[in-house]
This record gives C-alpha cells, structure tokens and sequence, in this order.
C-alpha cells in the first residue's frame, strides 16, 4: 500500500504546530524577575523546619516568589508566549 507523501507531512507539520502551541502556552515565571531567599540547613544540605514542618527549597523559592509578586515588585505568571512579545 502505498501513502501520499503530502499526507504525512502535512500530519508531521500539525503535531509541530501543536507542539509549539502546547509549550507557548505554558505558564512561567517572568524571565527578569530574579528571587533571592535563604534558609538555614542541616548536615546534608537540605533546609530546616519551620514551625515544625518539613520544607523543601523549591518551597522557599516559591514563597519568596509569591512574596515579591504580592509586594508588586514581580510579575505573576503568565503565558510563555507573552514573554516572547517582550
């Protein structure tokens, strides 16, 4: 059986518009937003409880994040594809 080339390449051209759409569409920090925070560790490196409740540095950076975008000194999240527009 033979297939039309046309086909499959019109089929590999609509997953690549997909693709990109798809990653365009994700949502992501401000590139010129920049967090800083810090966090007393143990031993091994990882941070130290607070009031008594495991926390991961992905956390802190997270919270110092949310902290900056309330304080207006960040922008919240918004679609890559903004960020492209500059």
């Amino acid at each position: 059986m033979k297939r039309n080339p046309r086909a499959r390449i019109l089929l590999a051209c609509s997953v690549a518009v997909i693709a990109v759409g798809w990653y365009a569409a994700q949502t992501v920090r401000p590139p010129d937003c920049d967090v800083a925070f810090s966090a007393f560790s143990d031993a091994d490196g990882q941070p130290l409880p607070e009031n008594g409740e495991e926390v991961t540095w992905d956390e802190l950076g997270e919270r110092a994040y949310q902290d900056m975008v309330a304080s207006g000194r960040c922008e919240p999240p918004a679609a890559r594809w903004r960020h492209w527009l500059g």
